[in-house]
């Protein structure tokens, strides 16, 4: 792998990637790289960057930004088949995706690249969008929302403000109907989680036992919580424990069809994928994006 698109979000960890941005590009070239770095300017723009430079023959695609850069990178490499592998360079504000991997900082990221490890990856796929971390509806989608408001905090700080604000005005317990590769029921639902990897929103270790190659996503919901009985969670999500709460239901599958009867927000990897859906079809995509690793 020696021509890198280095796709840098100049926003990311609120002007982290700006700061980095040219120390990373100059480690790569460094490193024996040849090393084009691109600014993202615009939402989507990372998306239309990494499918053109997987059109164009580059030999990896590294991403400097957190968990929505990647998810834009994500759906641009996927779109153009797939086979390109991905660095992901965490700069973000939560850089949840990158927890997965044994590699905190972007220098360690590079050190890999150099090396030449990659692996093989699932990619999630949610009303014809692409994921790479997981999906939240409900209550976690709201507070997704809320926390892409919030601009004069950083870190995790955004998301516990973010959590309070919605448990304060927008909680509610719809009913959805369920649907996995081998059961179907209705709840009523506080919050669902469709997840590849093991931690959003920061710090929430909503999936503690999922894993990026196991073919499979892990599927954590929150039938019909109180606002008392959701600040009891949200400790416990923190720490991975919650999985044997009542209320709390654990299963894993290759696809899920949820059914809503009141329009679901929903979020993708952070970002907001829909205000209000009453229907989401998510499926798993084993092994379908190699990473550094």
């Amino acid at each position: 792998m020696k021509n890198i698109q280095l796709i840098i979000n100049p926003r990311a960890g609120r002007g982290a990637g700006a700061r980095s941005g040219p120390d990373i590009a100059r480690y790569l070239s460094q490193h024996g790289f040849e090393c084009e770095a691109r600014i993202t300017n615009d939402r989507g723009h990372a998306t239309e960057l990494a499918r053109e430079a997987a059109q164009n023959g580059a030999d990896c695609v590294a991403i400097a930004g957190g968990d929505g850069s990647v998810f834009e990178v994500v759906n641009g490499l996927m779109q153009a088949g797939g086979k390109m592998p991905l660095a992901v360079l965490p700069v973000g504000t939560g850089n949840d995706f990158s927890k997965m991997f044994d590699s905190p900082t972007w220098t360690q990221v590079c050190d890999k690249l150099v090396a030449g490890h990659t692996r093989n990856i699932d990619i999630g796929l949610c009303n014809g969008v692409y994921f790479a971390n997981g999906i939240g509806a409900g209550f976690d989608a709201k507070v997704a929302r809320m926390a892409n408001g919030i601009r004069w905090l950083r870190g995790n700080a955004v998301y516990g403000v973010a959590l309070l604000r919605t448990l304060a005005f927008h909680h509610d317990n719809p009913e959805v109907r369920i649907t996995t590769d081998t059961d179907s029921f209705t709840h009523r639902m506080t919050m669902l989680a469709a997840a590849n990897g093991r931690v959003y929103g920061g710090s929430f270790r909503i999936a503690p036992k999922a894993e990026l190659d196991d073919g499979l996503i892990d599927v954590v919901f929150a039938e019909n919580f109180s606002r008392g009985q959701i600040l009891k969670l949200v400790p416990r999500v923190l720490r991975g424990t919650h999985l044997d709460l009542a209320g709390v239901h654990f299963l894993r599958t290759r696809q899920l069809t949820i059914e809503a009867d009141r329009p679901l927000p929903v979020h993708a990897d952070g970002e907001i994928l829909q205000h209000g859906t009453e229907k989401l079809s998510i499926s798993v995509l084993p092994g379908a994006l190699p990473v550094v690793d």
